[in-house]
């Protein structure tokens, strides 16, 4: 009996393991999905609602990116889904399409892996921050 539930423990945990795991240690740290957490923008007093809060971008390694965009209507919140390309540029600069703003070009300032601030050279004093 010990045998069997080693044996199954062993399985269990072999297939709890899935191959994106590892999918960040020799690819881009902007792969796997990330949530708005924070909109600072100098020029509004613009907040992010509990409902914008649920916005996310998915980056994937063949370089789409899914993104849910949340916004408050009418008092419901609504979510809008699309799938677009994202790309890493050679000055180490990143164009996707950013929630609440569309396709944009800026810097991406990773704090760990966990963390990143995206702001938008077009867009001085404006920045939104994802967490994984």
């Amino acid at each position: 009996m010990k045998k069997l539930f080693l044996m199954l423990f062993s399985i269990a945990l072999l297939v709890s393991c899935s191959e994106d795991d590892d999918a960040n240690g020799d690819g881009d740290p902007i792969l796997g999905t990330w949530y708005v957490v924070e909109l600072e923008n100098e020029f509004s007093d613009d907040e992010l609602s509990q409902c914008n809060l649920n916005s996310n971008i998915t980056f994937q390694a063949n370089t789409t990116a899914n993104s849910e965009v949340y916004e408050e209507v009418e008092g419901e919140c609504l979510s809008e889904t699309s799938t677009a390309d994202w790309e890493r540029n050679s000055n180490g600069q990143y164009t996707f399409n950013l929630p609440f703003f569309g396709r944009q070009t800026g810097n991406v300032e990773f704090s760990g892996d966990s963390r990143f601030i995206f702001s938008v050279p077009s867009l001085p004093g404006v920045s939104l921050t994802f967490e994984k």
